[in-house]
């Protein structure tokens, strides 16, 4: 991928190719949008495009690793501030409820991606793998300091954990005429509230 030489309006069209191909990604999944399309949304042609990213896969991965990125660095930023993986959870939950387009994607991509040959099944089976076993490590040392509740299994947990967050997400798009972003981030404080150790003291 072209780093615009370092210059502004490289960057910017970057950005500018980056957002359009999460509209179109996240409508058509990666198989239902050509590159031209995107190009076109752009006012580029194909080949200015292909300038910045290489290819159609290209601009897929650069569209997920930013997407991870944000997403991680959120997580260990709100993890850093209030020692709470259920809080980071929550941050990050609401941070992808705010920008609907890009969680969208992420979502019709991660299901597209179960299948072996796809271009992404690599990087979401590597990003799913870091966000258990991270989660796992914060769960066990939580067990050890007595914040967290003992009677959980910390790797079932992480697993759980997971599962709740993506299915809350994909809900709120189903539902989205039932379903708030507070409500889905309140479902997950309601949940998380009863893992946590109560002090006897305190109870």
């Amino acid at each position: 991928m072209s780093t615009g030489n370092g210059y502004a309006p490289g960057r910017a069209r970057q950005q500018q190719i980056l957002a359009e191909a999460t509209r179109a990604f996240g409508r058509g999944g990666f198989d239902g949008v050509s590159v031209q399309e995107i190009a076109e949304a752009c006012g580029i042609s194909r080949q200015g495009l292909l300038h910045h990213f290489g290819s159609k896969e290209g601009l897929l991965m650069a569209l997920l690793r930013q997407r991870d990125g944000a997403d991680e660095e959120l997580f260990r930023q709100t993890m850093s501030e209030s020692g709470s993986p259920f809080r980071a959870i929550v941050a990050v939950t609401r941070a992808n409820a705010a920008t609907p387009g890009i969680t969208a994607m992420f979502t019709q991509l991660a299901a597209e991606a179960i299948r072996p040959e796809h271009p992404a099944h690599d990087f979401f089976r590597g990003v799913y793998t870091r966000i258990h076993q991270d989660l796992r490590g914060t769960l066990a040392d939580m067990q050890r300091r007595g914040t967290l509740v003992a009677s959980v299994d910390p790797d079932q947990l992480a697993s759980g954990l997971i599962a709740l967050r993506d299915g809350l997400a994909l809900q709120l798009f189903l539902r989205s005429e039932t379903q708030s972003a507070d409500e889905m981030t309140s479902t997950l404080e309601t949940m998380f509230s009863l893992l946590v150790a109560q002090d006897p003291e305190h109870a």
